[in-house]
C-alpha cells in the first residue's frame, strides 16, 4: 500500500470529532451524579446547581496539566492527538505557556460561557412569557432582556454555522483546522508521529505510579534544611504530585467508566432481565391530599381554576392533585411557593400540563 502525497499526521473527521465531544459528553453524567447525591444528602444540593462550575473547573485542571506535560488536552491525548503552534511561516512549533492559556481559553471558558448563555437564555424566556408580578423589573431591563432573546439565538446559529463550515472543509481536505478556535489561536491538531509515541513510551509506561519514599539520608537532608524549605512548601509539592498522578491515570476511569456503562445496559437489558420472577405487589395509591384549612376552598364546579374562580385555561396538575389554570399556578408559585390549596411546598418545575377534554 503506497502512502505517497498522504500527511500521515493529519487525524481523521472522526478522530477530531470523537475528541471533540468526548468531555462535553460526560457532562450529564456528572450532572446525573450530583443530582442523585442531591436527592439522598439534601445538603449538597448546592453541588447540583453548580455542576457546571464543577465540570468546568475539573475540565480546566485536567486540560492544564495534559497540555503542560503532553502538549494536548486530555480527550485530545485519549485519541493519541497533540497540539502544535503554526508560525507565520507555516512551521510547527511546540506549544509555549501563552499559547497553552490560549488553549485553555478555548477549551474549556468558551465552552463554559456557552452552556451559562444558554442556561440564562432559556431562563430570561420563560421570565418573559409568565413574568413574575410581585417583582416588576424597569422598562430598561425589560428590553435589554428582550434584545438579549431575540439576538442570542442568532449569535449562536452563526457561530455555529460557522463551526460547521470548518467541519465540512475540514473533511474536504480544504482546510487544516477542525474548529474557527484553533484557527483563530493558530493552533492545529495533529496525530502523534512515531517519535512522539516512542518518547511517550520511554517515559510512560502504564499507569503512572506514585514516587517511591524517600530513604533515611534524605529524610535527614531534608529536616535538617527545614529552615529553608517551609512546611507549606513541601505539602503544596505533595499535593501537586498527588494531583499529577490522579490526572495522569484520569483516563483509566474512563475506561473503567465506559466498562461499568455498559456491563450495566447488558445487566438491566430485556435479555438479560427474560427469566422467572415473583409477581411484584402493586403499591396501593397515596393518601388523598387534604385542603388546608387556611388555604383557598375549592370551588363547586371542578372545571373551574381554584384561584381565578374561572373556566380553567391550559390546565395544569400540582403533586397534590389539584388543577389550576397554568398562568394562575405558575404566578402562585413564583410568589408563594406552595399549593394554594394545601399549603405544601412545591416548585415550578412540579407542574405538570394536562389535557381535558
Amino acid at each position: 500500500m503506497s502512502y505517497v502525497g498522504t500527511d500521515m499526521t493529519r487525524p481523521s473527521f472522526f478522530e477530531m470529532a470523537a475528541a471533540d465531544r468526548m468531555v462535553e459528553s460526560l457532562r450529564p453524567a456528572l450532572q446525573h451524579i450530583l443530582s442523585t447525591l442531591a436527592n439522598y444528602a439534601p445538603a449538597t444540593a448546592t453541588l447540583a446547581d453548580r455542576g457546571d462550575e464543577i465540570f468546568y473547573t475539573m475540565c480546566f485542571l485536567l486540560d492544564r496539566h495534559y497540555l503542560k506535560t503532553h502538549g494536548a488536552s486530555f480527550a485530545e491525548n485519549f485519541y493519541c492527538l497533540k497540539r502544535v503552534k503554526v508560525g507565520s511561516d507555516g512551521k510547527k512549533l511546540s506549544l509555549n505557556a501563552d499559547d497553552q492559556w490560549k488553549a485553555l481559553v478555548c477549551l474549556c471558558v468558551v465552552p463554559y460561557l456557552r452552556a451559562k448563555l444558554e442556561r440564562f437564555h432559556a431562563e430570561t424566556k420563560d421570565q418573559l412569557a409568565f413574568p413574575d408580578l410581585s417583582q416588576p423589573h424597569t422598562p430598561t431591563v425589560v428590553w435589554l432582556k428582550r434584545t438579549f432573546v431575540s439576538v442570542y439565538p442568532i449569535a449562536a446559529t452563526i457561530y455555529e454555522g460557522l463551526e460547521y463550515i470548518y467541519a465540512t472543509r475540514y473533511i474536504l481536505k480544504a482546510s487544516l483546522n477542525f474548529s474557527p478556535l484553533s484557527h483563530f489561536i493558530s493552533q492545529r491538531i495533529q496525530r502523534l508521529s512515531l517519535k512522539d509515541m516512542l518518547a511517550r513510551r520511554s517515559g510512560y509506561m502504564g499507569p503512572v505510579s506514585l514516587p517511591s519514599s524517600p530513604d533515611a539520608s534524605s529524610m535527614e537532608s531534608a529536616w535538617q534544611g527545614r529552615g529553608r524549605v517551609s512546611l507549606i512548601r513541601r505539602i503544596f509539592g505533595i499535593l501537586s504530585r498527588l494531583g499529577n498522578f490522579a490526572a495522569d491515570n484520569a483516563k483509566w476511569a474512563v475506561y473503567i467508566g465506559v466498562f461499568l456503562i455498559r456491563f450495566l445496559q447488558w445487566w438491566y437489558s430485556p435479555e438479560n432481565q427474560q427469566r422467572e420472577r415473583r409477581p411484584l405487589v402493586t403499591p396501593p395509591p397515596p393518601p388523598k391530599a387534604v385542603p388546608h384549612p387556611k388555604g383557598l376552598s375549592l370551588p363547586s364546579e371542578k372545571w373551574k381554576c381554584p384561584i381565578c374562580l374561572q373556566p380553567r385555561v391550559n390546565a395544569a396538575l400540582l403533586p397534590s392533585g389539584f388543577v389550576f389554570c397554568y398562568t394562575c399556578i405558575f404566578n402562585h408559585l413564583k410568589s408563594s411557593g406552595t399549593c394554594p390549596v394545601t399549603l405544601r411546598p412545591c416548585r415550578v418545575q412540579d407542574l405538570r400540563k394536562i389535557y381535558e377534554n
